[in-house]
């Protein structure tokens, strides 16, 4: 089961959308999986709702921020645009050279 909505980031979503999308997709089920993903974020009272589920149903809330940094770490939707190398002086490879020659 799934179930996305797409509120402003002010608003939050309610105990009332989750358990709508739970009783939804989940009538007849004994045992389900679930995700619902939100741009915006869940009201305390739906996340405790969710976590209440751990019996018949496993609800995975993902509010607008998780989605972001997951979309950004597994570059789900995303280019990469530039690669930029940065490059330090390796003072060990350097102090070995000074050892290993003689100046004279």
């Amino acid at each position: 089961m799934y179930q996305t909505t797409r509120y402003a980031r002010s608003n939050t979503v309610g105990r009332e959308e989750v358990q709508k999308s739970v009783v939804c997709c989940c009538s007849g089920c004994h045992s389900v999986k679930g995700v619902f993903i939100t741009a915006s974020s869940c009201s305390a009272v739906a996340i405790a709702y969710a976590e209440s589920l751990n019996g018949t149903t496993n609800l995975v809330l993902i509010n607008g921020e998780q989605l972001a940094k997951y979309m950004y770490d597994y570059s789900l939707g995303m280019q990469t645009k530039q690669h930029i190398e940065i490059k330090e002086m390796d003072s060990d490879f350097w102090d070995g050279m000074q050892n290993d020659s003689k100046i004279s």
